[in-house]
């Protein structure tokens, strides 16, 4: 029973970790309030509440990924993960619409970009004789209303989508990081497929929140010099960036992709 239930109420790193990501949380919200964004606080809580949801799956990590401390574990699950995925929920989700970053990330992908993937698309669509071109190459008319069923139905395929990659991945034989990570590109690429208008947000989510998630890195890290040790290094590439390993720069990126634009894209809410 004790290795079941564990309770220790010292902070540890990945309690830091974490309640730093919950204080830059609570800054985006006020500056959300401030700026005048507050049509984006239910994207930032519905955000936020559904990936909280996701700690469920902390035993898929643990400790395939890494065996982190918490004040609070009860056989593979920890109190720490469902603060983080709160908090990195809601910041990957609002981050790049935060006034300036947005029109900055608008800017950069319609310069670097979008010739780049309307180019690639075009080719796909030709290999496929034009049955996968419709969504793809032009943005849709903001003004157009889109049916309740035709959402549910664009819902429904992103759902099976991302369950079928992950079971897919699972017989690979690699890390559940490297399959997440995939199963998040995978997911990010399917909404930029199907929502054109946006693909500047998959980037902007990307980039943002994994510059965020950086500065946490190093700072829990300066702090907590130890809190590297938990990660399973044997089963990971070895490779390390910025004293820490390079797969938690995988994933704060490509869940970035992944999460920002899923709101509107479950929403189907047409945005210029």
């Amino acid at each position: 029973m004790s290795h079941l239930f564990q309770l220790n109420l010292s902070m540890n790193p990945f309690l830091f970790g974490s309640l730093l990501l919950l204080t830059l949380w609570c800054i985006t919200l006020i500056l959300l309030r401030i700026t005048n964004k507050r049509d984006q606080i239910p994207e930032l809580w519905w955000a936020s509440i559904s990936c909280a949801l996701l700690g469920v799956t902390e035993p898929l990590f643990v400790p395939e990924y890494w065996d982190p401390p918490s004040i609070l574990k009860i056989g593979r699950w920890d109190l720490e993960s469902f603060i983080f995925c709160f908090a990195v929920g809601g910041l990957a989700a609002v981050l790049s619409e935060l006034p300036k970053v947005k029109s900055f990330f608008v800017s950069l992908y319609f310069i670097t970009f979008e010739q780049i993937i309307r180019s690639v698309f075009t080719v796909i669509s030709k290999l496929t004789r034009g049955k996968l071109h419709a969504k793809t190459l032009d943005h849709p008319p903001y003004s157009q209303l889109v049916p309740v069923e035709q959402i549910r139905i664009e819902n429904m395929l992103l759902i099976t989508f991302i369950v079928g990659i992950f079971g897919a991945t699972s017989h690979f034989g690699l890390n559940i990081i490297y399959d997440t990570s995939f199963v998040c590109i995978a997911s990010a690429i399917m909404i930029g497929w199907r929502r054109p208008s946006l693909r500047w947000q998959i980037l902007g989510g990307g980039i943002s929140f994994t510059i965020i998630y950086t500065v946490v890195l190093l700072i829990t890290g300066t702090i907590y010099p130890e809190f590297y040790s938990h990660w399973n290094i044997k089963a990971l590439s070895g490779l390390w960036f910025l004293d820490a390993p390079i797969e938690e720069y995988l994933f704060s990126f490509t869940f970035g992709i992944f999460w920002a634009p899923l709101y509107e894209a479950w929403k189907e809410v047409r945005e210029k």
